[in-house]
Parts: structure tokens; C-alpha cells; sequence
């Protein structure tokens, strides 16, 4: 049996609870920071553990600048998983990676100069040399890898930390992909440094939403739309579901 926490967002509220025959349960887990919702889902034999990281006490969509993402790691791996599952929604600036596909996480890329971290009163340096857990994400491309229109380069992708809440704009997904990214997210960069600091394997599965600003290679100037986004990105379920299922069997 294995034990995984997947921390998800945009288009994905309805994850946990589409899979027929599934088990079902919440609850909530208290942390320093404050309680966060989780919903387990038994299924296949597997546990695993759903935290939708924009969860508000109100239930509204907590924006992304306003994410307590210590308290949602914490809880992630505080439920003894073998790994933690990130799924972010990304504008992409790789032709190899157009909207409608679900990609892998490489690396991220994080000017934004926030600082996220658990050891605020005594200095800890963690190594991020290798940020993703190399075998689980290479389990995953295998499973995505038979998505039309997606090139070898969807699977090791680099994410660029955009603040947020507005999209960005187009001299900032420029001066990304000019420093090396290769799509834009609003959440990695918090989620992804305060996994670092926490032992269980990450893994980063990306919902290619929307060409990034200015990426668009039918209209540079097409505008992104929230709406447009979330839709793409809840039409990607069952392949994120697949690639979840795959790396729970090898646990």
C-alpha cells in the first residue's frame, strides 16, 4: 500500500472524489500556521491524501500571494507519505508543451525574492541541486508521454515563480524565458522551497493552462483568461489521475 499527498489547485477541486469505487473521507489537520481541509481518498489499496492549497476559512479561492504554503506542507508530510504530488496549472512558452497537456516539472526558477521557510530562527542551508525526485517524475513522463502534440521536452520543464494574482505580462514572460524557463506559475515557488526542507520524495505534474503573454504563436497579443484556464485544466483529470495511480504502484 502506498501512501501519497497530492497538493493541487486550479481545475482540480474535483480530483479526490471522480474516481468510482473510492473511498472517501475528511477531515481537518492542525499545524502551526493554522488548519488546513484534507480529503483521503482509498482506493487500489493506495491512501492518498488531497489538499487544495488555495483553501480559505470562508470558502472562497485564497489567491495565490496569500497562501499559507508552510501550513499546507506541513500537513502534506505530516501523513507519513512515501511522496508529495504537486499539480500546478502553468502558461507555457515551449512549443513542445501547448496548452492541453500535462507536462513534468525539471526545475523551478525563482527571482521573485520571497523567502519561505521552517527554520526562520536558526539557520538551515537545504540543497535544491535536484528539487524533483528524478525516478518518480521519469514514472510519470512515461504515462503522459503518449499526448498528442506534446514534445520530449514537456517532461522536464522549468517553472518560473510569477507573483501573482494578476497574469503576467509580456516582458515579464520574456525576461523568464530569456533566463531559461520554460512556463510561468504563481505557487511553485513557496510549495517547492518548503518541500525541500521536508524528507518525502516531490514530484511536480504541470497542467499546461494557456500559452504564457506574448507566447500565443497565432496572436501575441491574445489575452489570458482565468475562466479559459480552470476549464482546461479540470479537462486534464483522468491523465493527472493516471500518472498519480502509477507512482502510487510503485511504492
Amino acid at each position: 500500500m502506498a501512501r501519497l499527498t497530492v497538493l493541487c489547485g486550479t481545475g482540480m477541486t474535483e480530483l479526490a472524489t471522480s474516481t468510482d469505487g473510492a473511498e472517501v473521507e475528511t477531515f481537518r489537520s492542525d499545524t502551526p500556521w493554522g488548519e488546513v481541509p484534507c480529503t483521503l481518498v482509498h482506493t487500489g489499496g493506495h491512501e492518498i491524501l488531497f489538499i487544495y492549497r488555495h483553501h480559505s476559512p470562508d470558502g472562497k479561492v485564497n489567491p495565490p500571494h496569500s497562501i499559507e504554503h508552510r501550513a499546507n506542507v506541513h500537513a502534506a508530510t505530516s501523513f507519513g507519505s512515501n511522496a508529495v504530488i504537486s499539480v500546478w496549472c502553468v502558461g507555457t512558452m515551449d512549443p513542445d508543451f501547448p496548452p492541453g497537456v500535462v507536462g513534468v516539472a525539471d526545475d523551478m526558477l525563482d527571482i521573485s525574492g520571497t523567502v519561505w521557510t521552517f527554520h526562520d530562527s536558526s539557520a538551515v542551508h537545504v540543497n535544491r541541486t535536484e528539487m524533483f525526485d528524478r525516478a518518480l517524475s521519469e514514472i510519470a513522463a512515461n504515462v503522459l508521454k503518449s499526448q498528442d502534440g506534446a514534445g520530449p521536452n514537456a517532461y522536464r520543464q522549468i517553472v518560473g515563480q510569477a507573483s501573482g494574482p494578476q497574469f503576467e505580462s509580456r516582458a515579464d514572460v520574456e525576461a523568464y524565458h530569456r533566463l531559461g524557463a520554460t512556463c510561468v506559475n504563481m505557487t511553485i515557488g513557496g510549495e517547492a522551497r518548503c518541500m525541500s526542507e521536508k524528507p518525502p520524495a516531490h514530484v511536480g505534474l504541470l497542467l499546461s493552462s494557456n500559452w504564457a503573454a506574448g507566447k500565443d504563436p497565432a496572436d501575441h497579443l491574445a489575452p489570458v483568461d482565468h475562466h479559459s484556464v480552470e476549464n482546461l485544466a479540470a479537462s486534464m483529470r483522468a491523465r493527472v489521475w493516471a500518472a498519480i495511480l502509477a507512482i502510487a504502484d510503485t511504492q
